[in-house]
């Protein structure tokens, strides 16, 4: 059985921040040096680790990554999706850390993920329709 590939987290942090897009797993792995190519269950455990860790985020209406703009913040996250060019903005709001601080301790539920997507169109996008 060959020996799953191991894979450089700050490399992969580094080709999504080229990009300048958000990224699958199977796009970083094509843009990864043929020799360095790790099989899609190691970037996928890279990916959760970074996740993780604050580094990247997941874009789950995209089903791709985008590196963390301030990494290691502990709060909600915003982003803003373009169903049309997929560019991704991500948004502080710390207004939005109170009200779902708030709902979390009346309620008692506690989340493992707070990210939340806001899916439409770029004012680019848009003037081109």
């Amino acid at each position: 059985m060959a020996r799953a590939r191991a894979v450089d987290d700050s490399q992969i942090v580094d080709l999504m921040e080229s990009a300048g897009m958000p990224l699958s797993a199977y796009d970083l792995i094509s843009r990864l040096p043929r020799t360095q190519r790790p099989s899609p269950p190691v970037i996928y455990r890279a990916l959760d680790r970074l996740s993780s860790e604050g580094r990247v985020h997941r874009i789950e209406s995209l089903k791709a990554f985008i590196p963390c703009r301030s990494h290691g913040h502990s709060h909600e996250v915003v982003f803003a999706v373009c169903l049309d060019c997929n560019q991704v903005e991500e948004i502080e709001d710390h207004g939005l850390c109170g009200v779902v601080s708030r709902w979390q301790k009346s309620s008692g539920f506690s989340a493992d993920q707070k990210t939340f997507e806001i899916v439409g169109h770029c004012e680019d996008c848009r003037s081109q329709h």
